[in-house]
């Protein structure tokens, strides 16, 4: 093993929010299976009585390819960026942030149409997991930590600059952003 290479330790910050993601992702999949076991009632308690006679031939939408396709997909992109946000990157901070509040949006959704009783204690679950997600991600120390990874330098200034290609460049240095 190279001696050059340093080994930036991730925050407890960071290890805690892998963490609340793989959670999440257990808890959301007691939800789907939830929701998959009990589409019948979930359809009565969504559709309820109002407006239905016996006469009526509608055959209401189920819940199931919805929350199935909402579980692979959000659990998917939250492993994705999880890995990009253990290697530093700040981008993806932002994006599990964003997906957390997919989460609480699609679980509020789910709420607001008076599911079963067994919903509640996995959907508040959910709830409280996203949010705690949310204040990991802000914390200090993992602002330090994805502010730490290397990025390109900017073009040296023409004082500076040596090397081969200092002389020959035809191109003028671009001015820096302010």
């Amino acid at each position: 093993m190279s001696g050059t290479s340093q080994v930036t330790r991730r925050p407890a910050s960071v290890v805690r929010a892998s963490l609340v993601i793989w959670l999440l992702i257990a808890v959301a999949s007691v939800l789907t299976v939830l929701a998959v076991v009990l589409d019948d009632e979930t359809i009565v308690a969504w559709v309820g009585g109002q407006g239905r006679s016996p006469d009526d031939t509608r055959v209401p939408p189920s819940f199931t390819p919805v929350v199935v396709v909402l579980y692979v997909v959000i659990s998917v992109l939250l492993l994705v960026l999880l890995v990009f946000l253990r290697g530093g990157h700040n981008w993806a901070r932002h994006s599990i942030a964003a997906g957390a509040g997919l989460v609480l949006f699609a679980v509020g959704s789910g709420l607001r149409t008076d599911p079963p009783i067994a919903f509640l204690v996995p959907s508040l679950a959910v709830l409280l997991l996203a949010a705690v997600l949310v204040v990991l991600l802000y914390l200090p120390a993992t602002s330090a930590f994805v502010g730490k990874v290397d990025r390109p330098e900017t073009e040296p200034d023409a004082e500076t600059s040596s090397g081969p290609n200092a002389e020959t460049s035809a191109e003028p240095p671009v001015p820096p952003l302010s």
